[in-house]
C-alpha cells in the first residue's frame, strides 16, 4: 500500500470518527466567541422583583440578612451565597442568580435552566474532567492529523505545491494580522 492511500484513509476515517465532535465544537465555540451578547449555555425562564432595606451598616449586610429578608417576602429559594461584585450584592441560588443594586436595595433573582443541546455542547467544550482532557488532546491530535494529511493527499494542479500552499499562508496570515489588532 502507498503512503498516499495511506495518508488518504486516515484522513478519512479520522474525518468521520471526529465529524460529530468537531460539529459540536465549532457550533459551541460560534456561541461561546458571542457570550458577551448572551449566555450561551442558560436562558432565563423567570424573574422575581425584590426589594431590600439594607442597612447603613455595611457589616451587616450579610448571607444571613438576605436569608431573613428573602423569607420575609415569602421567596423559598435557598441562598448558596452572596458576594460584592460589579459595583453591587450577588446572591447565587440553585439555577438562580440576583443582583442588587447597593443603592435602592432593588434587584431582580433570574432562575435559568441550560439550553437543550447547545448547553451540553457548551459543557464538552469548557470542561476540564481528567477523562475528557485526555479525549480532547487525543482529538486535538488527531485533528492535526486531518489538516496535515489534507494538506498533502492532494496532487497535481490543485495541490499543496501547486496551489494549497498559497491558501495556507493566507489561512496563518489573516490570523496573525488580526491578533496584533485585538
Amino acid at each position: 500500500m502507498n503512503w498516499n492511500l495511506k495518508l488518504r484513509n486516515w484522513h478519512r476515517d479520522f474525518s468521520y470518527f471526529y465529524a460529530g465532535l468537531l460539529i459540536a465544537f465549532s457550533i459551541s465555540g460560534i456561541a461561546l466567541n458571542h457570550r458577551q451578547s448572551w449566555d450561551p449555555r442558560d436562558y432565563v425562564y423567570d424573574t422575581i422583583d425584590v426589594k431590600f432595606d439594607l442597612p447603613k451598616d455595611k457589616e451587616a449586610i450579610t448571607d444571613e440578612f438576605f436569608r431573613v429578608a428573602l423569607k420575609k417576602q415569602d421567596i423559598e429559594l435557598e441562598l448558596n451565597g452572596t458576594a460584592w461584585r460589579r459595583g453591587g450584592y450577588n446572591l447565587y441560588f440553585e439555577n438562580a442568580y440576583a443582583y442588587i443594586n447597593p443603592f435602592t436595595g432593588e434587584g431582580q433573582i433570574e432562575s435559568f435552566r441550560t439550553r437543550p443541546v447547545l448547553g451540553q455542547m457548551v459543557d464538552l467544550h469548557k470542561s476540564a474532567s481528567d477523562v475528557w482532557v485526555w479525549y480532547s488532546d487525543i482529538f486535538a491530535i488527531c485533528v492535526l492529523l486531518i489538516c496535515v494529511t489534507g494538506l498533502i493527499i492532494t496532487k497535481g494542479k490543485n495541490g499543496f505545491k501547486k496551489r494549497g500552499w498559497k491558501l495556507a499562508l493566507i489561512g496563518v496570515v489573516i490570523p496573525t494580522v488580526l491578533w496584533f489588532f485585538l
